[in-house]
């Protein structure tokens, strides 16, 4: 269709010649944006970790889902250590 052509042309200033070009830029731009997008939520919830020490963004609750496993794990892990942890450090409920 030749309207089309016209428009995306007006648009982008490139007439292209057919249509598999265009679908091809539209694809990289709608890439572009989900990474665009994907990188301003991790820097809004960066901002929001700085200000706010209560705020977990997904780094810290995977370095807390880490510190637990590991915690939880090391007495069965390391049975020759003779390990024994209070249980108040253990992780208990969701918290894994």
């Amino acid at each position: 269709m030749v309207t089309a052509n016209r428009f995306w042309s007006q648009i982008f200033g490139v007439a292209f010649s057919n249509k598999r070009w265009l679908h091809f830029f539209i694809a990289l731009g709608v890439v572009g944006l989900a990474l665009n997008l994907r990188a301003y939520d991790f820097v809004s919830q960066e901002i929001r970790a700085a200000e706010d020490p209560e705020f977990e963004t997904f780094y810290t609750k995977n370095i807390l889902l880490n510190e637990g496993i590991r915690a939880w794990m090391t007495a069965q892990d390391q049975p020759h250590e003779n390990l024994i942890f209070p249980e108040e450090v253990l992780p208990r409920g969701n918290a894994l």
